[in-house]
Formats: structure tokens, sequence, C-alpha cells
């Protein structure tokens, strides 16, 4: 078995980890217009297997492998939608201008500028944009470069290429920001391979509802009426809590800005990554740290911005807590309940009817799902069926231009 049979059964999450298993080089990547997907090379395959195991494409046994990363750790506690964890916090950097141009609140930009500094790590797997438009991982050594990767981006990453070169480098003290598809394939590629684990140090997840095929990237200056040609760079999100999606030209002058709010829901089906309706994991279980947004009050009234995270790592919240007492982050303890509640899509959907009934859907008509070791909570109805064969005709309508002309008429944005 090797990745492919995961691709052809409809499962790879594009994550890219898997380049990083092969000693061969047999895997290479073909970067598509809607999702990228592993290719191998038959002349140099020699069919050991690996590449599938550390797919988090064909499922993961999530719940068995946090309990061996974190069951030991000192004051572990497991709650049924956010697994183990340790301490759960609200908090923002101390810099306003990081927390302002940040995704709500600035933890990750900031923690990782405090690391580099009191030389914790090396570098940072991170993503920036390639010619403005195109993700990019690279290994982060300097704070600008963490800069450069700053907020969100809500497109299809693969991290192939980062990949290779950590499994092939020495050793050197790197954490990894992912999405948690990402943060799987890393914990099991380090399991296979002895220079990325001595190479990483710590394992920080990006909550993730669900994340967007790269069609979204050619829809939204389309939608809105920016010239590609014109664009000097592009975030999903800017300016304050939420934010804006912006459009700069070359001189950094602003040439549109779209809330948040008011383009993200209306568009967000049409353009969802289809394997993602399958995953179980919205925070991340299996890193060491997980940031996030915290949609409930008082925080949701911040207009400038306000995380979320989860500690599972002994080690990691105290380091978190040092950059606190330095003065680069505020954290405030809150119950884990208070942050599951701020994550509600975790409940309705991850880990509940939502995703039972993709599973259902996908068996019904022949076709694979991935194995998770987690019994679903919630029953599954009509109506979510029919929530989600909604969803579904959404996807195949994102994914042909000439319907895009729907999606604008159905998004209800006003701009």
């Amino acid at each position: 078995m090797t990745v492919e049979n995961v691709v052809k059964a409809g499962l790879c999450t594009s994550c890219g980890v898997c380049a990083g298993s092969c000693g061969r080089r047999a895997i290479s990547f073909s970067y598509g217009n809607e999702r990228n997907i592993p290719q191998v090379d038959a002349s140099r395959c020699v069919k050991c297997g690996v590449c599938y195991e550390v797919c988090p494409g064909k499922g993961v046994r999530l719940n068995s492998i946090s309990k061996e990363l974190f069951g030991s750790e000192s004051g572990i506690k497991i709650n049924q939608y956010a697994g183990h964890h340790l301490n759960a916090y609200a908090g923002h950097s101390t810099d306003g201008n990081i927390r302002y141009h940040s995704a709500t609140g600035g933890m990750v930009t900031q923690f990782l500028i405090y690391l580099l500094r009191q030389k914790i790590i090396d570098g940072a797997v991170v993503v920036r944009y390639k010619n403005v438009f195109e993700p990019e991982p690279f290994i982060a050594t300097t704070e600008e470069e963490i800069w450069e990767s700053r907020s969100s981006k809500y497109v299809v990453v693969s991290m192939d290429r980062v990949a290779d070169e950590i499994a092939r480098s020495g050793k050197r003290r790197l954490v990894v920001v992912g999405l948690p598809c990402h943060i799987q394939g890393w914990r099991q590629l380090a399991k296979k391979n002895k220079r990325v684990r001595e190479s990483i140090v710590g394992y920080f997840a990006i909550y993730c509802s669900l994340n967007k095929t790269k069609h979204s990237l050619d829809y939204y200056p389309k939608r809105y009426k920016v010239d590609k040609n014109e664009v000097g760079s592009f975030s999903f999100r800017d300016d304050g809590c939420m934010g804006f999606m912006k459009f700069s030209d070359k001189q950094g002058n602003v040439l549109k800005k779209i809330p948040y709010l008011s383009y993200w829901f209306g568009t967000h089906s049409f353009f969802a990554n289809p394997r993602c309706s399958l995953c179980i994991d919205q925070l991340g279980e299996l890193a060491d740290i997980s940031f996030g947004d915290i949609h409930i009050e008082p925080y949701s009234q911040d207009t400038i911005g306000t995380n979320s995270i989860i500690t599972r790592s002994t080690y990691w919240d105290k380091v978190l807590n040092n950059c606190m007492q330095d003065g680069f982050v505020e954290l405030n303890e809150i119950p884990i309940s208070i942050l599951v509640e701020s994550q509600c899509y975790v409940k309705q959907f991850k880990k509940g009817a939502g995703v039972k009934a993709n599973f259902i859907l996908r068996k019904v008509i022949g076709k694979s799902v991935p194995a998770y070791d987690y019994c679903y909570i919630g029953t599954v109805g009509m109506k979510c069926i029919a929530a989600e064969l909604c969803k579904a005709v959404m996807r195949a309508i994102g994914r042909h231009k000439c319907l895009w002309l729907v999606v604008k008429m159905l998004d209800g944005n006003k701009f």
C-alpha cells in the first residue's frame, strides 16, 4: 500500500508530509488548481508502505496516539471534545502591531518570536504567500520571516518540500505550525524517521473547522473585482479581531477590504476541501499546544484580537507561561468547557452528527472512509443528512468556474 491508495480512495488531505517518508524520493506532488496530490514514481518505489503508514488521510488512532503522547503528563485531563489537555487559556500578544495584524490576538506569531529570541528553537515551519496567492511552507529562522508568515491561510497547504528537507537534514531545534491533519502526519513521520524525531521539538496546531480549495484564491479576486496582477499582498484576515480580507497593491495601498464575516460564511461550503467533511479533529489533539479563535463573550466583543489556547505538554505549558512572565503575551486561564463552547463547530460537526452523516453517505455509495478510534456523539437524522447532501452539491458547484455566478448569487454578500 502507498499513498496512491489513499488518493484513489478520495481520502488524501494534501498535507504533503508523506514526501518526507520516502527514502528513495519516489513521491512528488502535483500542484493543481483545486488541491495538491502526491504521485508515486513506480520506478523508484519499493513498496515499503512507509508513506501509507504516516498518511493521516486514511485515518489515525487519534485517542490512542494522544494517550501515548500526553497520558503520563502530570495534571492531564480528558474532554470528549478537546481530548487530552493540561490547561486552557485566553490571551493575546502585548505588541499592538502583532495583535492587530495577526489572526485574533497574534499569539502564535508572538510566541514564535519569543522562542527565537530565547534561543529555545532555531526555526519554525510556517507558511507565507509565494507570488501573492500561492501558500508556501518554509522554515523561518528570523523574526522578520515569522512576521511574514502571520495570520491565517485558509487554503490547501502541502508541506512536501519542507518534510523532505527536514527528513534529510541534520539536527535542528524546530517547531512545526500546522493544521490538525499536518500535525497528525508529522507525528507519524517522526515515529518513522529519526532525523525528523530529533529535529522537531514542538508541534503547534491551528484550530480548523475545514479548509478551502485553491479555487477560492481565483474566486475572491474575481468576485470583488480585483485585478490579480495589481495585487502586491493578500490576506484572508487582517486589521483586528476577525478582521478583513485585504488586497493591497505593490506599493502597499489598500485596493479592497471585505469584512471577514461578510465573505466567509456565504462561501464556506462552496470551496471546502471535500476531505475536511470526514475529519474529527478540529482542535489539533496531537499538538503540544493548539491556538485558535474564541467566539464567546466577553472575548467576542474584543475588536483587536484574543486567542484561545490549549496546552497538553507540561514543558510547553511552562514555556508559554514564561513568555507571559517576560511580558510578551497576556494569558488568563479559562475552563476547558468555555473554550469548547466557543467552538460550536467541534460539537455539531467534528465530533457529532455532521461528520457521522458524511461517513454514512460515503458508505451508501460505496466509497471508503477514514478509520478513527472514536465513538461519535449525537444521532444522525434526516435533517442532518439533507444538510450534508446540500453541502456536497455546493462543493460541486464551487469546483466549476462556469457556475461561480451561482456562488455570487447565493453568498449573501453586498460587496
